[in-house]
């Protein structure tokens, strides 16, 4: 039979009443049985005793562990956590030699190259020998683009060494970004005449013809350094970039995957990946290849301005305003992210006033003046025809209002 709530409710007070009334009449056996019980048990036991621990104090990090986890960083590419791991060791010991050169390397890669500069000239006078801090210095002028100033370092630093291959190596790359090609590639030469195999070298080699449009040669170089080595994922990414020069994009997207599928730690096949993504608007692929060159590389201008126009052709607004900014914070010159964002805060956000005060800033990024080919000279004026719009439309409205309240009246 069904039964509505009131009277449910009225039956199980009425149960309870029973069951109450019940319990006193039993409580009196129920005492009894407990007194009996306990003097059967005998004396009170006294509960056990807790007995605490001191809690365990986090373990000091010596010298060498913090330079040891500072290197392990700058291994992954991460020189924010190198260079915190380096100062902790310096707070202990100042004048550590190797944390004052790990820290300076750090630097580098968070392109804080003054006070890097300063430390390695500072370190090199202490141990003109020591070939590390000559290679640092030099990786320093590779990355301020310094080119001219990082060929003397690793030729002076030959001179001391004369088989030192990393040297000879970077010296390849200075000579190759600065266009001396014919010295790159007489160093190519020695280096290949002591290691045949040399797999840098056959790489450098590529990518000296690949610089001067010799396109064929270079693809021949690859190939057949991959014939000794088909394991290489930076020659696949060499093939993949002549592709690209080609315009064989499909083509050159399958050799750059390939590279990244041997090494998925190599950069620069995740930034090609990005690119070509972006020019397909394939933004799914490219959040993908940013995201991933981001997590290996996490102060790298491109990696951090692809990700952030990723984000941005995803519509992830807010995600994408953030990673944008990111990336200025690491190169404040980066028109691009200006203008970017001037577009998400219009087409995404529609907020007029951030787009214009973006795209102000991209105007004098690039300057104070935009050439009239420039589309966001369009924009601009777009957008502030936008706003005055608006503000009409805001001023009429506001007098309606006020006609129709005197009307009342």
């Amino acid at each position: 039979m069904y039964m509505n709530y009131p009277s449910l409710l009225v039956q199980m007070e009425r149960e309870n009443k029973m069951i109450n009334k019940n319990i006193r009449k039993l409580s009196g056996s129920f005492a009894l049985v407990a007194l009996a019980m306990t003097a059967c048990a005998g004396a009170e036991k006294k509960p056990a005793q807790v007995v605490q621990t001191a809690p365990v104090a986090p373990k000091v990090k010596s010298v060498a562990e913090l330079i040891s986890d500072g290197d392990k960083a700058l291994g992954k590419n991460n020189p924010e956590a190198a260079a915190k791991s380096f100062k902790k060791a310096l707070a202990k010991e100042p004048a550590s030699f190797d944390a004052r050169l790990g820290l300076a390397k750090a630097q580098t890669s968070l392109k804080q190259f003054d006070q890097a500069k300063a430390a390695l000239k500072e370190l090199r006078k202490e141990r003109p020998e020591d070939t590390n801090t000559s290679l640092a210095l030099g990786d320093l002028y590779i990355a301020s683009k310094q080119f001219k100033e990082g060929i003397n370092v690793y030729e002076s630093a030959l001179k001391s060494d004369a088989h030192n291959p990393e040297a000879l190596d970077k010296l390849i790359v200075l000579y190759r970004l600065n266009g001396d090609y014919k010295e790159a590639e007489n160093a190519c030469t020695t280096l290949l005449s002591r290691d045949p195999g040399n797999a840098s070298a056959l790489k450098a080699m590529s990518l000296i013809y690949y610089d001067q449009g010799k396109y064929a040669l270079s693809e021949t170089i690859a190939v057949n350094s991959l014939k000794k080595n088909d394991k290489d994922g930076e020659l696949y990414n060499n093939r993949g970039m002549i592709r690209v020069k080609r315009g064989r994009y499909p083509e050159a997207m399958a050799f750059f995957r390939k590279a990244v599928n041997l090494d998925p730690s190599l950069l620069s096949a995740h930034l090609n990946i990005g690119a070509i993504s972006l020019r397909y608007r394939d933004y799914d692929t490219a959040l993908k290849a940013y995201g991933d060159a981001v997590k290996l590389s996490p102060a790298h201008q491109d990696a951090n301005l692809g990700y952030g126009l990723s984000l941005a052709g995803a519509q992830k607004s807010q995600e994408a305003i953030k990673q944008l900014q990111r990336s200025l914070e690491i190169d404040p010159k980066q028109c691009v992210a200006m203008s970017e964002s001037a577009m998400v805060y219009k087409l995404q956000l529609e907020k007029l006033p951030n787009a214009l005060t973006w795209a102000k800033k991209y105007v004098a990024c690039k300057g104070g003046k935009l050439d009239s080919s420039d589309k966001m000279a369009i924009e601009i004026q777009n957008i502030e025809n936008e706003i005055e719009a608006g503000k009409m439309a805001a001023e009429a409205e506001a007098e309606a209002a006020a006609d129709a309240a005197a009307e009342k009246k």
